[in-house]
């Protein structure tokens, strides 16, 4: 507001001082007119309107300069005199008034245009300049967003920094061929390289992996793996595993089976199941396993005497001890924990993979640990992707208090014609981490 003020003020004084007259005389046509001051010699004038300097604006009078003073001219007069209406001087200061407006405003806007235009490639330097000290993909990238769109963009810059991001992919990649200790290490390297390149080609930041869950888990029965759709399932498994062993071991000697043993014990699993939740503790279980265990050896003595060594009735005991032991589990909310589980692993395994590829390279990790990395985690999302990563889940015959399995991560990666290749040294860097997290 005062700039303008000032402006207007300039134009009033410039208008004023170098505008059109106020009056144009014509000493060719004099006369003696009557004013406050007297008689007085006047010149027969046109009066300008110094704002419009236009004839329709103008009149003709006669003027006295000695007293400033005007006087009408008769219509006599009117008819008498054709004088041309002119303005001496040039057309500028004629048509000052006009003039001066848009030419202050056009210089306004072009100082204006020029100091933003200069204020744009400092910023563009200095921007540049932050991307050269942290020499960093991310850096470079940032710096290419920023200026995409910027009105002055900075062309021999941005080309710059296109050069230095590519050298940054070369010395990544290569630095990735370096000899692993073992072939685990060697195999997540060049995944690690496949990504980067991947990436490089396809312009994006993305973890260029499709992640897939295999539905369920796996666990160890038997000596192999199998997959089970519900823990329900696999505890009545390994009770019957357990049931078959005890059935094996005393076949034909009138000993009862494991599920008639076990008979009377059903509803204090259930009770111990739910002391156990109620407790947040392992104590009624160990209780109710030794109580077991003892009635399962005073079985056996009582039918099979002193002929049953005391080594016999303790691997006895322990079968039934791991029949109970998977009947109490039935009874925690252990599948319901498993769904639980997966909803909140589907949210951080793609993080958590993405962060161990982006750990390859220190330099561009921030150092508050605040997002973006080298690869971005895209979780479940449909993005550009190299290949398929299936992620199964592993029992690893733990229980938590509460219900919670106790579980670890297998990798497999699929790329387009090729084999599924197990990654051990992705599941033991995300091994790593989870436990590093735990802590924090």
């Amino acid at each position: 507001m005062i700039k303008w003020l000032v402006a207007a003020v300039f134009i009033i004084f410039m208008g004023l001082t170098y505008g059109p007259p106020k009056y144009v005389a014509f000493a060719d046509y004099q006369k003696q007119i009557e004013t406050v001051y007297g008689e007085q010699d006047a010149f027969l004038s046109w009066h300008v309107n110094r704002w419009l300097p236009l004839e329709m604006f103008a009149e003709l009078v006669w003027y006295a300069p000695a007293t400033d003073s005007k006087q009408p001219l008769t219509e006599l007069e009117l008819a008498q005199f054709k004088q041309t209406f002119v303005i001496p001087g040039h057309w500028f200061s004629t048509y000052i008034w006009w003039l001066l407006p848009p030419l202050l405003w056009g210089f306004n806007r072009v100082f204006g245009l020029a100091f933003f235009a200069w204020r744009q490639v400092r910023s563009h330097q200095r921007n540049f300049f932050l991307a050269e000290r942290r020499n960093t993909i991310i850096a470079y990238e940032t710096f290419l967003k920023l200026t995409k769109d910027a009105p002055n963009k900075p062309f021999r810059l941005r080309r710059k920094a296109k050069q230095a991001r590519e050298q940054l992919y070369d010395d990544y990649m290569q630095s990735l061929t370096r000899a692993a200790s073992d072939d685990d290490e060697r195999i997540l390297n060049g995944l690690v390289a496949k990504a980067l390149m991947f990436n490089r080609e396809h312009n994006q930041r993305y973890l260029p992996l499709q992640l897939s869950m295999a539905p369920g888990f796996k666990a160890l029965t038997r000596g192999e793996y199998r997959y089970f759709a519900k823990f329900e399932g696999y505890f009545e498994e390994r009770m019957n595993q357990s049931a078959k062993q005890w059935l094996l071991e005393t076949h034909g000697s009138g000993v009862s089976s494991m599920s008639e043993l076990y008979d009377d014990w059903d509803a204090r699993a259930r009770n111990c199941a739910k002391a156990i939740l109620t407790s947040k503790q392992w104590r009624p279980l160990t209780d109710l396993r030794e109580s077991f265990r003892d009635f399962a050896k005073d079985t056996l003595f009582r039918i099979l005497g002193k002929a049953n060594i005391q080594r016999n009735r303790d691997e006895l005991a322990r079968f039934a001890e791991a029949y109970l032991t998977y009947s109490v589990y039935r009874y925690l909310p252990v599948d319901n924990q498993l769904s639980a589980y997966e909803q909140d692993y589907k949210k951080l395994i793609g993080k958590r993979i993405a962060t161990v590829f982006s750990s390859y390279f220190p330099q561009e990790v921030t150092t508050n640990n605040v997002r973006p990395d080298l690869f971005l985690n895209p979780s479940f999302r449909q993005d550009s992707h190299m290949g398929t990563l299936t992620i199964e889940l592993i029992f690893e015959n733990k229980v938590l208090p509460d219900g919670m399995p106790m579980l670890s991560s297998a990798f497999y990666l699929k790329m387009p014609g090729e084999e599924p290749q197990r990654l051990k040294e992705l599941e033991r860097k995300i091994s790593q981490l989870n436990k590093t997290k735990e802590k924090s």
